[in-house]
């Protein structure tokens, strides 16, 4: 939903020079222009924890004892959560119904999609863009929910989510477009009805509370934009995740401010879920796309959990266990005690006195321009809250850069030493050095606390 702004804001940007690859999407540097987040963040950065090149070789993770097992079963799924089919309130130029985006989607290698089509202002006209006011508020909201269960199977999942979609555009203003995917198929009322119009005279807040209502597990989309028409107002801190990477001109400055507040929420003792979401809306683009035109499944949401059943995925949603990644795997945390014994992963809480070591795996894509493994940590407090109602201005997250170091094309396997403190939060990011707009290889990790 990001198109219609995108074109105006990419004018005279650079584009970071060298080609994109098929199997990566657009990004940019994770932590926004300052690595460190602040310079606050950039003194602390010499703190109780080796980077992973002065840590070496005892950080290799060939080195010592060997990696205790994890201890919980599962692995990853990858999927998309936000994106748009033909006949629901889109703009979607007609190529996209529910079986074109199953077949597409299976044959990138996803597991799961969730349709997130526009909450019916126009009355799922697919031949117009244009508002009918004697449709507002009418629905239907899920017109495809028979059909997707139809193209699923025991190797894929399809659910018939929404985007509700509030609007102030005359003058521009942020309301909020909310993910609504539904947390169980069985009991989900799928004939509500979400109110988001007039225009100017619903916020986001409000419909977010509808989405919650309505038993959704509910994602604040793009929040800062671009644009101010679809960023978030922030009348509403009960969302259960946050974008933080929007397939629309790949991870850019607005994505890196997502980022921020993420991070901020959980400095603040908020355990918000991180996710990505392609916002497709033609399902024939082929990667990398356009800053316009993103192509399915770029980012990827992956998510940890024991098997592929949707109430068995929200539940990995609800705990954290999720990265946003265009690189083609996920970005994985692991903590271990001294003696290397497995104490948890990403969205687990870990006892502070017992984490001596941090494993980051990955994946980094294979591109011209030079990509960087950087971890940090997010102390308890470490935020000056500066998100306002009806304003875009991010959060100041005083993050501590833990460890850098150059991220070469395959897999990535990694170890470092860390000394952490009770309300900590640990993540990781791969991408390239400079914030520039349309760089191709992102990966972030969610979250890890310790307690």
């Amino acid at each position: 939903m990001r198109r219609a702004l995108l074109a105006l804001l990419l004018v005279g940007c650079d584009d970071g020079g060298g080609a994109m690859t098929a199997d990566a999407h657009a990004g940019r540097d994770a932590a926004g222009d300052d690595a460190a987040g602040s310079d606050a963040a950039a003194d602390a950065a010499a703190v109780d924890a080796a980077t992973i090149d002065a840590a070496a070789p005892d950080a290799s993770p060939d080195a010592g004892p060997a990696w205790g097992p994890r201890g919980v079963e599962g692995q990853w799924w990858p999927g998309d959560l936000h994106v748009h089919a033909t006949g629901a309130s889109n703009d979607t130029g007609g190529d996209s119904p529910p079986e074109a985006i199953a077949a597409k989607a299976r044959e990138r290698g996803l597991t799961w999609v969730v349709l997130t089509d526009h909450s019916n202002s126009t009355g799922s006209d697919p031949s117009t863009r244009d508002e009918d006011p004697t449709l507002f508020n009418m629905g239907p909201e899920f017109p495809y929910w028979d059909r997707v269960a139809e193209l699923g199977g025991p190797d894929f999942v399809m659910v018939d989510g929404n985007e509700v979609s509030p609007v102030e555009d005359e003058p521009p203003a942020p309301r909020g477009h909310i993910g609504c995917a539904p947390r169980d198929r069985a009991t989900f009322d799928r004939d509500v009805v979400f109110v988001d119009r007039p225009k100017g005279e619903v916020t986001g807040g409000e419909v977010l509370a509808q989405a919650l209502g309505a038993g959704c597990f509910a994602t604040v989309n793009h929040p800062f934009g671009p644009a101010q028409w679809i960023a978030y107002d922030w009348t509403s801190r009960d969302y259960d995740a946050l974008e933080v990477f929007n397939g629309g001109a790949g991870y850019d400055r607005a994505d890196a401010n997502a980022l921020r507040a993420w991070a901020c929420d959980h400095a603040l003792g908020k355990r918000t879920t991180l996710v990505g979401g392609s916002d497709n809306h033609r399902v024939n683009i082929e990667p990398p796309g356009t800053a316009l035109d993103p192509p399915l499944g770029h980012p990827a949401t992956w998510i940890f959990a024991p098997r592929l059943d949707w109430e068995v995925l929200v539940g990995g949603l609800t705990a954290g266990r999720t990265s946003a990644s265009d690189t083609g795997a996920p970005l994985e945390l692991d903590v271990y005690d001294a003696q290397r014994a497995w104490l948890g992963m990403t969205g687990d809480a870990v006892p502070a006195a017992r984490a001596a070591w941090l494993r980051v795996r990955g994946r980094a894509a294979d591109e011209p321009q030079p990509r960087l493994l950087r971890v940090y940590r997010v102390p308890a407090g470490a935020c000056a809250d500066l998100r306002t109602v009806g304003e875009m201005t991010p959060p100041d997250v005083a993050w501590q850069l833990l460890a850098e170091q150059p991220a070469s094309p395959g897999p990535l396997d990694v170890a470092l030493e860390v000394t952490l403190t009770p309300g900590d939060t640990l993540f990781a990011t791969v991408a390239p050095a400079d914030a520039v707009l349309l760089h191709n290889g992102v990966a972030l990790s969610g979250a890890l606390t310790a307690e």
